[in-house]
């Protein structure tokens, strides 16, 4: 992903968002489906996951994680906003520590968003989950020891 920055007689540079260019031939433009995703509207959706755990309120944790995720100042929020592009919260799958969840949010263009967004948005979440006393999970094992007398020898 990057944005054209010059067409020549014989290839576009394309320049990515971490600053690297790229010599595309113009045949590529002519020959090959390319998606042009600031077209109509240089507004882009990112996705940023995380998991809580089984004993949470799943209802009131998506409220408060909505709220916190909208607080950010590159997230496009606010009642006048159309509630399809509020920051969204929703269960992704049951995972075998927690349940996997996923925040939706918009931002204006497509300037690397989700690096320059995303970790800053997984700390807000961090944050928020601590606050509210929201379990992180994580693996656990539980060893059982079938043989006693084999345990007191060692």
């Amino acid at each position: 992903s990057g944005f054209v920055r010059e067409f020549k007689m014989r290839h576009a540079i394309l320049e990515t968002y971490d600053g690297k260019d790229i010599l595309v031939p113009n045949e590529t433009f002519i020959s090959s489906l390319l998606t042009n995703w600031t077209h109509k509207d240089p507004k882009q959706r990112y996705r940023v996951d995380f998991s809580v755990a089984y004993a949470t309120d799943v209802r009131a944790m998506v409220a408060i994680i909505k709220e916190a995720v909208a607080q950010h100042p590159q997230v496009i929020s606010g009642p006048e906003i159309p509630f399809e592009e509020r920051p969204d919260c929703e269960i992704d799958s049951f995972g075998d520590n927690g349940i996997n969840m996923f925040v939706e949010f918009w931002m204006q263009g497509i300037d690397d968003g989700k690096n320059r967004v995303g970790g800053d948005l997984l700390l807000i979440i961090l944050e928020t989950l601590k606050a509210h006393d929201i379990a992180i999970p994580f693996p656990q094992r539980e060893v059982r020891v079938l043989n006693e007398g084999f345990v007191s020898k060692i």
